[in-house]
């Protein structure tokens, strides 16, 4: 085994494991395993700013690579996407690599608080200061991230961002699994009056599925 190789007993403190599709954002529709992470350190961010998790952080537990492993060949997925919580605080290049080796794509929805380790899509939702993201982050190419996606609240104006990414995303905040109809209006004409932005609604609440 080399330095950078990882045992299929590592483990990862996890959520929740599902098969479903990709319901918001450049992949919506995609058909992806999610490893929904626990835990979060940049959740009080989360309060202060009005925006809540999908993740609730009572149930859950720890789970080996070899077992994520071995769920994700009972299904089709051909993208692993990371979310949580935060799951930059438990990716590291070894599990990344991991997966890599077992044929899989790997996209990562993130807050910003650390710079995951290189994968094929990087999703970022800011919890922290832009200044911050900025200091920590650098350019993946020519670009900071694959993905930027803010929530925002009617009200709040359009993000003026200096994080550099393929794709602009705005997605109206949901009140759980309802649509908001005012935030989901707002967030329309921020697009239209800001076109380098898209609206991204998370579809798979008007799906329902996870």
């Amino acid at each position: 085994m080399g330095d950078t190789d990882i045992s299929s007993n590592s483990t990862l403190n996890v959520s929740e494991l599902f098969y479903s599709l990709q319901g918001e954002g450049t992949r919506t529709g995609e058909a992806s395993l999610f490893v929904r992470l626990q835990g979060c350190s940049a959740k009080h961010a989360c309060f202060q700013s009005k925006v809540y998790c999908d993740t609730e952080f009572e149930s859950g537990g720890i789970m080996n690579l070899s077992d994520i492993g071995k769920f994700a060949s009972l299904h089709k997925a051909l993208w692993i996407v990371w979310t949580g919580g935060e799951p930059t605080d438990q990716l590291t290049p070894e599990i990344i690599k991991y997966f890599k080796d077992l044929g899989y794509k790997q996209s990562v929805e993130c807050s910003g608080i650390k710079q995951p380790p290189e994968m094929d899509w990087v999703v970022l939702s800011p919890k922290i200061a832009e200044h911050i993201i900025l200091k920590k982050w650098e350019l993946r190419n020519e670009f900071h991230c694959d993905e930027l996606r803010w929530v925002r609240h009617s009200g709040q104006s359009i993000p003026n961002t200096k994080i550099k990414a393929k794709e602009y995303f705005i997605s109206p905040h949901f009140d759980g699994f309802n649509s908001n109809e005012n935030n989901v209006r707002h967030c329309i004409n921020l697009c239209m009056e800001n076109p380098t932005w898209k609206l991204s609604v998370q579809q798979h609440k008007s799906w329902k599925i996870r």
